[in-house]
């Protein structure tokens, strides 16, 4: 009885300790390349604009392309797995 009471206590930390990583840091669990590549670029574009280093004409035309290149790319990935199938 002792020894299921200390597993449940040590299961309990652990999903706690876990839960609490991923709250911290969430993207650190995503696992689509293209889209961690697609927001890493949107963030920097989107700091470029905050620190005034690009003008807004700038940051919506650059943020078109990237979401335009992000959109042919989950369109690519979409029809290959639907060829697979």
């Amino acid at each position: 009885m002792k020894k299921s009471l200390l597993l449940l206590c040590a299961l309990v930390l652990f999903g706690c300790t876990y839960g609490q990583d991923y709250l911290k840091n969430p993207t650190s669990f995503i696992r689509d390349p293209h889209f961690t590549e697609y927001k890493n670029t949107r963030d920097d574009l989107e700091s470029s604009y905050l620190s005034k280093e690009i003008t807004y004409a700038e940051y919506i035309e650059q943020k078109d392309k990237i979401d335009e290149k992000y959109s042919k790319e989950v369109q690519e990935r979409n029809s290959k797995i639907s060829a697979q199938e």
